[in-house]
């Protein structure tokens, strides 16, 4: 909370843009020299894998084709309606028909989002090149009411 007084507030204002450059990083790993260069290579394709309202079934969903080399730095999925029950819903990423997740895509039940899945996935191939094939693939399904899929992939 800001203090009381002028020249209180003007240190309370100093701390927090000292907290943001702690985090941040005024010159960040890797090979991008600023925290502005770094968000600016951001990419985010995300991949509608299914309609909105279909119950979704154990398959190939979606393949598409990449623009630019790219390296995979994050993944997940999202569906429009949770399945209620069963087993674990679950979604694998390929690169040219071989998986990139060493830990697959999940979804836990009654939830929509992997962001808050009991298991993270794991990438285990980061390296994609100008046209690879990207696949997605379901590879579980619990009581049948899941729909909505998307499947979207953080590049860096």
């Amino acid at each position: 909370a800001l203090a009381d007084t002028h020249p209180a507030a003007h240190n309370d204002v100093q701390d927090a843009i000292v907290a943001t450059q702690t985090e941040l990083g005024l010159t960040p790993s890797g090979s991008r020299a600023t925290v502005k260069a770094r968000l600016d290579s951001m990419d985010v394709l995300q991949i509608a894998a299914s309609d909105e309202t279909s119950s979704i079934t154990v398959g190939t969903k979606a393949a598409v084709r990449l623009v630019g080399a790219r390296t995979l730095v994050g993944v997940r999925a999202s569906l429009t309606n949770a399945q209620a029950s069963g087993s674990i819903f679950t979604v694998d990423v390929n690169k040219n028909g071989t998986t990139v997740l060493s830990t697959k895509l999940t979804i836990d039940n009654t939830e929509k989002t992997s962001v808050t899945a009991a298991t993270a996935a794991v990438i285990s191939v980061s390296s994609f090149a100008d046209d690879d094939e990207i696949g997605i693939d379901v590879d579980q399904v619990g009581d049948g009411t899941a729909a909505g899929l998307k499947v979207t992939l953080l590049w860096g």
